[in-house]
């Protein structure tokens, strides 16, 4: 299995009530894209100080020729290419579980 991770800060000038439309809307239409499964969309606990990043967006695919199929599909590319306007900084990383 792979996780595709992408830790966010939203934008200083995005509402929480935008933040949440945003977050369901990535998440029902990255859905869409085979070979995704359980996508999970969180919150920051400051359980240990400051968190670095806010929010995070967590995805598992059954192994890389899925995450790679849908690191080029359309859908994802259309929801990637809003985070520039949305976020004030991101990281993404991948993990083999």
């Amino acid at each position: 299995m792979v996780r595709h991770v992408v830790m966010v800060n939203f934008k200083a000038e995005m509402g929480q009530r935008e933040r949440d439309a945003f977050a369901k809307q990535a998440a029902e239409t990255l859905a869409q894209v085979p070979g995704t499964k359980n996508i999970i969309l969180g919150q920051a606990l400051e359980i240990e100080g400051q968190a670095r990043y806010g929010a995070a967006l967590f995805i598992d695919f059954e192994n890389e020729a899925a995450l790679k199929g849908y690191l080029e599909h359309p859908v994802h590319k259309a929801v990637a290419a809003l985070m520039p306007s949305m976020f004030s900084e991101f990281l993404t990383s991948n993990y083999l579980y």
